[in-house]
C-alpha cells in the first residue's frame, strides 16, 4: 500500500486560492469531485487504470467536471492531480484543503451524532456552546444515530466527546462511573 501524502497538493492549491470566500467555494468543488469518485467506483477505476489511454481519461474527466460545473483553478488542479496519477486520493486532498481553509478562517468542523433529530434551535444552542468552549467558529455536521439512545457524541478533529446514554452505559459496564 502506498503512503500518499496530500500535503503538497493541498499547499499548492491553497497558494493559488489564498484564504477567504474564494477558497471556501473551492472546498465545495473539491468535495463534489471526491464524492462523485466515491459514489461511482467505475469512474475511479477507469481513471487509475493503466489500460485506459491518458487522452481518454482526459475526455472523461473533462465531461465529469463540466457536468459538475467545475471550472477555473479547481478544474486545472484536478487535471494536474490526474496527470500525477493521484485522483484516487481526491478525498484526502479535499479533506486536507478544507482543513487548511478552516484554519485560515479561524474555524473548526465538528461532527455531532445525536440520538434523534435536533430542531434548529437545539442545533444552534449546541453550536453556540461549542463556540464558547472552543473559542472559535464551529461548522457542525449533524448525524442522526439512534444507537446512542440519548445525548450526543461529538468529534472535533481527533478529539471525541461522548455524552451519549450508550457511552455512559458502556462506561458503567467497565465500572468506570
Amino acid at each position: 500500500m502506498s503512503r500518499f501524502r496530500a500535503a503538497p497538493y493541498v499547499k499548492a492549491l491553497f497558494e493559488v486560492a489564498g484564504s477567504g470566500s474564494a477558497a471556501d467555494r473551492m472546498t465545495d468543488s473539491l468535495d463534489q469531485v471526491a464524492e462523485i469518485l466515491r459514489l461511482v467506483p467505475e469512474l475511479q477505476r477507469t481513471m487509475v487504470s493503466p489500460l485506459v489511454p491518458p487522452e481518454v481519461k482526459q475526455k472523461i474527466l473533462d465531461q465529469v467536471l463540466q457536468a459538475l460545473e467545475i471550472d477555473g483553478p479547481v478544474r486545472r488542479f484536478i487535471f494536474v492531480v490526474q496527470s500525477h496519477f493521484r485522483l484516487e486520493h481526491m478525498s484526502d486532498i479535499a479533506a486536507g484543503f478544507r482543513s487548511m481553509v478552516d484554519r485560515s478562517l479561524g474555524r473548526v468542523h465538528a461532527r455531532v451524532e445525536v440520538a434523534s433529530v435536533l430542531d434548529e434551535t437545539g442545533r444552534r444552542a449546541l453550536i453556540d456552546a461549542l463556540e464558547k468552549v472552543l473559542a472559535t467558529d464551529v461548522v457542525a455536521d449533524f448525524i442522526e444515530t439512534p444507537e446512542l439512545l440519548g445525548g450526543f457524541r461529538l468529534q472535533v478533529g481527533s478529539k471525541l466527546f461522548d455524552g451519549s446514554l450508550a457511552g455512559q452505559l458502556k462506561q458503567l459496564g467497565r465500572g468506570a462511573l
